[in-house]
This record gives C-alpha cells, sequence and structure tokens, in this order.
C-alpha cells in the first residue's frame, strides 16, 4: 500500500513538473532573442509602413512615399496618386518631388520639352562637370556661412579622396556641391551641425579630422549614387553625426537584395533612429535582415522594439518544436507582457523552469523508490539537493528551448569595407575596428561544469551526513564511508570527461569556444574533489577511527 501510495504522488509530482516547464516554455521572453509575439504584440497601434508613406506623400515627397509603399508590398494604393501629381507637375520627376531649391537649379540643365524620368540619382546628374559648375554659380549667391565653407573646401588637400582640382576630383566636388546644398535647404538636425562646424574647425591641422570627414563624403557619394535629391533629404534629418552618414551608407550596401536594401532605408524613415538601427543590422546575416523585415511590416513599434533590444526574432529549436501548438495560446497571451516587462518575464520563466525541474526530477527519482534517505523532504539538505537538481534539469530545459544561447561566436573579423567606384578611380575605405565579442557562451559553459561540480560536491556532503545519521558502530561507519570513495572521486572523473568531450567538440568543430571552457571543467573537478576529501571525509574518518579505538 505504501509502496502504491509512494507511486501515486510521486507520479503527479512528476506531472505537475512537465505542466510547470511547458508553461515556462510558453513565456515569450529568451536570453538571445525575442519572440514574434512580442514583435507583433509592439506593433499594435503604432503606425504602419503605408500610414508614414502617407505623410511624405502628404508632404510633396513622392519618391520617398514609394520607397516605403514598394518596401512594404502596398505601392499599388499610392502608386496612381503619385503618377496624377507628376502629370501635373512634370518638374518633380527629376527630384522626385516638390523641392523649390532644387528646381531653380535643375531648370538650367533640362528643357521643358526634354523627356523626364522619375528620380534622377543626385550623383548621376552632378557627375558631370557641366552641371556641377552651374550648381557651383547657383550656390555661390548664397548668404549663409556653412554653404561658403563648404564650397571652400574645394581647394583641399584631401588624404582619400582625388582632390577637386584633379582629374578625377569629381566625387568629392560633388558630395561638397551636395553637402552645401543640404546645408542651404536647412536639412541638418542641430547636433549634426555641431560635428560638422567642430570638425571643419580640425581639420585644419588635424589629418584624422580631414580623414572622418573625407569618409562622410564617401557615405554621401554611396547613396547620391541610388537616390534622388527629395530621397537623399528625406534621411539627412535622422543624422546627427557625420559617423552616421558613413554607417548608414554601410549597411545600406552591406544589403544581399534590392528589397532587403529598400526595407532597411524605409525602417530608419519609419523609426528614426540611425544609430540603433545599424547597430542592429551591421555584421548581419540573412536571417537577421529578415527579422528586420518582419518587423517594418508588422509596425513602428515593432521595429523599435526589436532594435532597442538588439537581438533576433526567435525561431522555434527541435527541442521544442514538438509542443509549439501548445504553447503558442500562451506566447499570445503573455506577448504584450514582453514588450512591457522583458526581464521581468524572463526571471519568471527561470524561475518556473527551476521549480518544474524540482518537480520533475524529485517525482522521476523517488516514483519507484518509497523510502527516503532524508528526514523529510523539507529538511535543507533535501531541498538544496532537490534544487541543485532542479536547475540542472532547467539548464537541460533551456538547451532544449534556446540552444543558440549556448552557442559560442567569436567575431574578431573587421567590418565590411565600404566601396564606392567612381569615375577612373576605385576607392576603398577600411575601418580600423577590430570586433571581439564577449564570449558569453564559453562563460556559460564554464558556469555549466560549476554546477555539475558543486551538484556532485552537495551529493557527497549529503551522502556524509547520510552516514553520520545511521545508528551503527564506527567501523562499520568507517566500511560504508570507503564504500563510498568512488562517490567522493565522481567530480574528478566528470572534470576529465567535460574536458575530453570540448576538446573533440571543438576539433570536430561543433563548437568554437576556447580552451578556457575545457580545461576549466578538470579544474573545477580537481578542486571540488580535493575540498570533499580533504574537507570532510578525512575529518569524519578521523572522528570514526578514535571512535573505533575506544570502543575496543
Amino acid at each position: 500500500m505504501q509502496f502504491f501510495v509512494n507511486f501515486v504522488i510521486s507520479f503527479l509530482r512528476l506531472v505537475a513538473g512537465v505542466f510547470v516547464l511547458i508553461l515556462a516554455s510558453g513565456i515569450p521572453a529568451y536570453f538571445v532573442a525575442v519572440d514574434k509575439e512580442a514583435v507583433v504584440s509592439a506593433g499594435k497601434k503604432t503606425s504602419m509602413p503605408i500610414d508614414v508613406a502617407r505623410i511624405y506623400f502628404d508632404g510633396a515627397k513622392l519618391s520617398t512615399a514609394m520607397l516605403i509603399a514598394n518596401a512594404s508590398a502596398e505601392s499599388d494604393e499610392l502608386k496612381s496618386a503619385v503618377d496624377s501629381l507628376y502629370k501635373l507637375h512634370p518638374n518633380w520627376k527629376i527630384a522626385g518631388g516638390d523641392e523649390p531649391f532644387f528646381d531653380a537649379f535643375q531648370s538650367s540643365l533640362f528643357s521643358k520639352d526634354s523627356p523626364q524620368q522619375n528620380g534622377y540619382s543626385v550623383y548621376s546628374i552632378l557627375s558631370l562637370g557641366e552641371n556641377r559648375k552651374k550648381m557651383l554659380d547657383f550656390l555661390s549667391q548664397s548668404q549663409t556661412g556653412l554653404v561658403a565653407k563648404f564650397l571652400a573646401l574645394r581647394k583641399m588637400t584631401s588624404v582619400i579622396l582625388p582632390p577637386v582640382y584633379t582629374s578625377a576630383g569629381a566625387p568629392l566636388e560633388s558630395a561638397l556641391l551636395t553637402s552645401a546644398l543640404l546645408a542651404q535647404t536647412g536639412d541638418f538636425t542641430p547636433a549634426f551641425l555641431k560635428d560638422v562646424s567642430y570638425t571643419l574647425n580640425l581639420m585644419k591641422g588635424d589629418s584624422a579630422s580631414k580623414e572622418r570627414f573625407e569618409k562622410y563624403c564617401v557615405g554621401l557619394l554611396t547613396l547620391m549614387r541610388d537616390m534622388d535629391w527629395t530621397l537623399l533629404r528625406s534621411f539627412f534629418p535622422h543624422f546627427n553625426s557625420l559617423d552616421d552618414v558613413y554607417d548608414f551608407a554601410r549597411v545600406y550596401k552591406s544589403a544581399k537584395t534590392e528589397s532587403l536594401r529598400n526595407v532597411f532605408a524605409s525602417g530608419v524613415l519609419m523609426c528614426g533612429d540611425v544609430r540603433l538601427t545599424c547597430d542592429y543590422l551591421r555584421s548581419a546575416d540573412e536571417e537577421k535582415w529578415r527579422d528586420f523585415a518582419f518587423a517594418f511590416l508588422n509596425g513602428e513599434g515593432g521595429l523599435k522594439f526589436l532594435i532597442e533590444q538588439n537581438k533576433p526574432i526567435y525561431r522555434t529549436s527541435w527541442g521544442t518544436s514538438c509542443i509549439e501548438p501548445i504553447v503558442e495560446p500562451i506566447k499570445e497571451y503573455f506577448g504584450a507582457l514582453a514588450v512591457e516587462y522583458p526581464h521581468g518575464l524572463l526571471t519568471l520563466k527561470v524561475i518556473l523552469s527551476i521549480f518544474g525541474g524540482y518537480l520533475f526530477i524529485r517525482g522521476l527519482l523517488r516514483l519507484f523508490v518509497p523510502n527516503r534517505d532524508t528526514p523529510s523532504w523539507a529538511s535543507p539538505l533535501a531541498l538544496a539537493r532537490g534544487f541543485f537538481q532542479g536547475a540542472i534539469v532547467s539548464l537541460v530545459f533551456f538547451i532544449l528551448v534556446e540552444p543558440n544561447a549556448f552557442k559560442i561566436k567569436v567575431d574578431d573579423n573587421p567590418q565590411p569595407e565600404l566601396k564606392f567606384s567612381f569615375e577612373k578611380i576605385a576607392n576603398t575605405i577600411q575601418e580600423e575596428t577590430m570586433k571581439f565579442e564577449t564570449d558569453t557562451a564559453t562563460l556559460s559553459a564554464i558556469g555549466l561544469f560549476f554546477v555539475l561540480q558543486l551538484t556532485v560536491y552537495i551529493l557527497g556532503v549529503i551522502r556524509i551526513w547520510s552516514i553520520r545519521r545511521i545508528n551503527a558502530p564506527a567501523k562499520l561507519k568507517l566500511k560504508l564511508l570507503e564504500n563510498e570513495d568512488n562517490l567522493f572521486d565522481l567530480g574528478l572523473y566528470i572534470g576529465l570527461a567535460g574536458t575530453v568531450v570540448s576538446l573533440i567538440l571543438l576539433s570536430i568543430g561543433i563548437v568554437t569556444a576556447s580552451l578556457m571552457a575545457a580545461y576549466a571543467s578538470t579544474l573545477f573537478g580537481i578542486l571540488f574533489t580535493s575540498m570533499i576529501k580533504i574537507i570532510h571525509v578525512r575529518k569524519y574518518k578521523r572522528q570514526l577511527i578514535i571512535e573505533a579505538e575506544k570502543d575496543n
């Protein structure tokens, strides 16, 4: 009867543990990812891409509106309206919208009767020397001080780009003239103006500042090659420094396809944060680009949430694919909370996984063992052992749910170079950056080895205390203690096995960790085995030997 009662209670405890673990797996919070449901929830009741496109359309920035509409696959709604405005205002075609300053310049380039396409790239216009001369004459009439400073830079001796006065100086002159026109139209933010003024003042005697300015010119030229005047103007209100222009251009050109490039550009226009957006997509793989596109299509709130978290979207692992239909309603329920309290939900998930692991492992181990080796389940040693075992189950749970959190990635390659081909020259700008990301997975592996060794250590201590509580002569206790030698050496065996397995995985290439993680396993094994044998076993053996001699 006692066996049947124990079996039922243990089985119910095991089932409860499984239920709690399934509940934990449904909480949409992760260590290195965000859940789709959280992105969708964050995007609800915020501006959608087509809403942003309409805003630009209402401001007569037609090419910008069409860029966003095309990126969201909703161009049909705006295309007829845009075409109608182009028919009413044919002079808007070249610039891509209503641009009074640019219209005054372009009127000297194109006759009213000449056929015009929609949206000429700025560089295609300024690549011609005659057009640059007309732009220079047009800007020379300006009374703006910053415009005059940009025009004066045409005489500088550059360090990266060919100087303006050489035969290959068209790119640099085009960038300077475009910057001057942007200054004239008032598209620079206060932060950008401050950075430009500071940099221009330093350029007189500082080659590093001159190189930084020229890298800005390279970034600007990259955008000028693909964008008309309206598009170019639309982006500058979001740049707060010269570096923002260069970084934006680098990520823009790193997109594998034109559609992804348009999604990135449209995403910047929608969320307005160039720095966070570039940080999210810098050195991103194809999956991360698709995550960005998914968030973009789900609205401004979803996109901002994704780039602020700076994590990829979670993809169901092989370990949880079978329960995905079960946990989907749980994810939908907690989706909004994952946006408001991402760290709080992750903490709840960890707590539930440990509690569920405790119920599961204690129910499983006690299923066929009617007698316990501790006074009760609530004794300190029983609880400590149970929750340490639960922590191990929790660790296995997270390996199954989120294996990417334990992948080791060391990226020490330089950032991709920004390349731009000009007339008669090809310039490559290499940023002197070596990126070494903190190896969190190696630290996780070391933590795993530590937890395993600590668990074995605690089991050994519990076993010693179990022998202490036995009502038997000292000689019998000595024999029982000697019988547990293999248990007390278990930490050393596990340590050596961990090192060997880690080295095998490293050599095969399954993981790319540092050797420190592999050797840490043996080190922890030596330390914890030494502690239990010297501090606990040796001391207790000495006590038993003395008691045995007294009994004789």
